[in-house]
This record gives structure tokens, C-alpha cells and sequence, in this order.
């Protein structure tokens, strides 16, 4: 169970600072066009290179749930302050499955080719941070370090990670899925909006994390956050080189960052507040 002893969260924000460096290093290497992470998968095997992901196939989601479910439960028991962004992430999934033979895509394999991945590279993030394997993003290097010190609230962590997987991760997605030649058109693309206006998560966060908890933003937040990446997607598309392409992943990174930094500070949590959240937790699970 997570500790909700003074000492022990002063000791995480401590650890959340030293990172800092490294996530400055980052961000450098992006700008100089290290784009290893960005455009390579990691050696480590991850869920989009399983057969039925890799032909489209809807059970393809299936395999994409239960990763995301493993990997919830855990946080789960912890009331590990990650949790959060891991619920909203795996309902938004479910959603996914639920709906994708009814809204009326135009290739559903290539949609689900395109949520298997995207998923991978929050996996991907997830892992670089908690276990060492490659590099941290940096507007996820924010929203975990935020997690890790209960520096914000909870519609903060669920904001946090919906901004680094959005505003950071689609454009990478597309562009990824785009060059195996397995792109989601422009219709498709649109059209998952409207499952993801069906998502909501709030009254189950109440329920098991924070009674305070309310949902964040304007409900056209996140189309206007999806639609920046496509035209961030066709930038990466359509740089003549790879400096021009290396300059639209620094402008990537820096906007999603910038965002972040922002969020750590509007949903700043007084420490009382994090105690609170994390006993009701506890409490709850």
C-alpha cells in the first residue's frame, strides 16, 4: 500500500527533483534529432507486435486490455497516485472495443493497429521511468514525477497523463503507423471522438481514490488536442529532411512539456490534501 507518511512523500518530492536534470537532457537530445525512441521500438517485446495487432484484427484489444489491466490492478493495490491516468486510459480502451464495429470507420483494422501502438508507447514511457528501459518523454518525466511526489491532485495526475499520451504521443503514433503504410485517414481519426466523448471515469474515481475529485476541462479539450496532433502528424509527414523533421519533434515535446508544467502547477496539492486522498484510498481497495 502506498505510504502516506510525511517523511516518506517529502523523501518522493526529493527524488521527483533530481530528475529534473535528466528530463533537461531529454529534452537536448530531442532537439538535436536523437529520434531513436520516437520513431524505433525498444528492443523489449511490447503489445503491437503481437500477430493479431499487427494485422488489425479486433481481438487484437483484447490483448491491450489485459496489459492495461495488469498493470492497473498493481497500481490499484499501491493506491499508487498513477493509478489514475492507468483507470481513464483502460476504460477509454474498453470504449474502444465496445464501440468499433457500430460508429462506422472506414478501416477499423488500421484503428486498431493505431491503439495498440499508441498504447505501447504509454508502456513504453511508463517503463522508461519506473524501470529503466530507455528514455522518458518529457511531458511524461513530469506527469510521473508529479505522481511519484502526490504533487497534484487527482483530476491533476488524470489531466497529466492525458496531455503527455495526447498532446506528445498521437503525432509519434501516426506518424509510426503512417510509414509501415497501415495510416488511419483523416475520417477515422475524427470519428474516435465521438467514443471518447463516451468516457467517463468520474464517479468511479470517487468511488475508490478521491471524493474531491471532478472532471477536468472543456469537453472540446481533447478534440482540439487530437486534431493538433494530425497537423503535427502531417508536419513530421511532410519535413523535407531530417532537421526538419528533428525541429517538429522539439516543437512537439516543448509544447507537451509547457502543458504539463502548467497543469503540475493549476492542480497543486497541499500536502494535508495528499494524506487525506491517500488514507480514503486505502480505505476504499
Amino acid at each position: 500500500m502506498r505510504s502516506t507518511h510525511i517523511g516518506g512523500r517529502e523523501q518522493a518530492r526529493l527524488t521527483a527533483k533530481t530528475t529534473r536534470a535528466r528530463r533537461a537532457r531529454v529534452f537536448a537530445g530531442a532537439a538535436a534529432g536523437v529520434l531513436t525512441w520516437v520513431f524505433s521500438a525498444l528492443a523489449r517485446q511490447d503489445v503491437s507486435t503481437h500477430p493479431q495487432c499487427q494485422a488489425g484484427k479486433l481481438q487484437c484489444v483484447h490483448h491491450v486490455i489485459k496489459e492495461m489491466e495488469q498493470r492497473y490492478r498493481k497500481l490499484a493495490r499501491a493506491c499508487d497516485h498513477d493509478a489514475i491516468f492507468a483507470l481513464v486510459y483502460l476504460r477509454t480502451t474498453q470504449t474502444y472495443k465496445q464501440t468499433a464495429t457500430t460508429l462506422g470507420y472506414h478501416d477499423v483494422a488500421a484503428v486498431t493497429r493505431e491503439d495498440a501502438l499508441f498504447a505501447t508507447y504509454y508502456f513504453r514511457a511508463y517503463d522508461a521511468y519506473h524501470e529503466g528501459f530507455g528514455t522518458v518523454p518529457p511531458a511524461w518525466q513530469i506527469a510521473f514525477d508529479a505522481a511519484t511526489a502526490g504533487a497534484v491532485t487527482a483530476a491533476g495526475d488524470a489531466l497529466l497523463g492525458i496531455n503527455a499520451h495526447i498532446q506528445r504521443d498521437l503525432a509519434f503514433t501516426l506518424y509510426d503507423v503512417y510509414v509501415t503504410g497501415n495510416l488511419v485517414g483523416k475520417h477515422d481519426h475524427d470519428l474516435v471522438n465521438v467514443f471518447l466523448a463516451r468516457v467517463d471515469v468520474a464517479a468511479e474515481v470517487i468511488e475508490k481514490y478521491d471524493p474531491h475529485y471532478t472532471a477536468t476541462g472543456d469537453p472540446n479539450l481533447i478534440p482540439a488536442w487530437r486534431e493538433q496532433a494530425w497537423q503535427n502528424f502531417m508536419a513530421l509527414r511532410d519535413a523535407p529532411d531530417a532537421a526538419a523533421r528533428a525541429a517538429v519533434v522539439e516543437q512537439i515535446e516543448g509544447v507537451a512539456a509547457a502543458y504539463a508544467l502548467q497543469f503540475v502547477q493549476l492542480f497543486s496539492a497541499a500536502p494535508e490534501t495528499v494524506t487525506f486522498r491517500d488514507a480514503y484510498c486505502e480505505a476504499n481497495n
